[in-house]
């Protein structure tokens, strides 16, 4: 049961590596209008913009709006990692300890 758990938890982390690239693929596509308007930048845009959505609202947004630039990739990356690394692990182990 142990081999099962931890492929679970193999794949998602993978899946959380994975959508943490999109999110810093975005934010390079946002810089070329060109590339963020192809079929592929706006695929990319509609997985990843709902989570980003969280992190641009009040004093983010304002921050944005007047300089210009738009710190929620970063904020939203740190939350990523933060569940990825801590949170995730901390579920598996009480997870591995309860099933064995």
């Amino acid at each position: 049961m142990g081999s099962i758990l931890y492929s679970i938890y193999t794949v998602i982390r993978w899946i959380f590596w994975l959508y943490s690239i999109f999110i810093v693929i975005n934010a390079i596509l946002s810089w070329v209008p060109a590339l963020s308007n192809s079929v592929v930048g706006q695929w990319i845009d509609k997985v990843v913009n709902p989570y980003l959505n969280l992190f641009r609202r009040g004093p983010l947004a304002k921050l944005a709006f007047s300089t210009g630039i738009d710190f929620s990739p970063i904020l939203a990356l740190l939350v990523l990692y933060f569940v990825q690394d801590y949170v995730l692990v901390w579920i598996f182990r009480i997870l591995f300890r309860l099933i064995g």
